[in-house]
């Protein structure tokens, strides 16, 4: 799976690398996750960044996130309404 994760992430990329999630960069590999702080980030400036796939990310809000949490919905694509 791959996964852009905002820059400003190191530590929770480190532990999704770490899983064995490839982290994506740049703009040359289609990613199927964003992941980022919504209260803090720019997803214009995020979208333009990143190469999404065809059919769309999964856009998970690391706010107050734990790793496992983040693990967890990446592989059940399990998420909470945001309201």
């Amino acid at each position: 799976m791959n996964i852009y994760i905002e820059k400003e992430l190191k530590e929770m990329k480190q532990a999704l690398a770490n899983k064995g999630y490839n982290i994506v960069n740049d703009n040359s590999t289609p990613c199927d996750a964003i992941i980022c702080n919504l209260k803090a980030c720019d997803l214009a400036a995020i979208n333009q960044e990143v190469n999404l796939k065809r059919e769309g990310a999964l856009i998970i809000d690391s706010g107050s996130k734990s790793v496992e949490d983040i693990d967890y919905i990446l592989n059940n694509r399990s998420y909470s309404n945001i309201l």
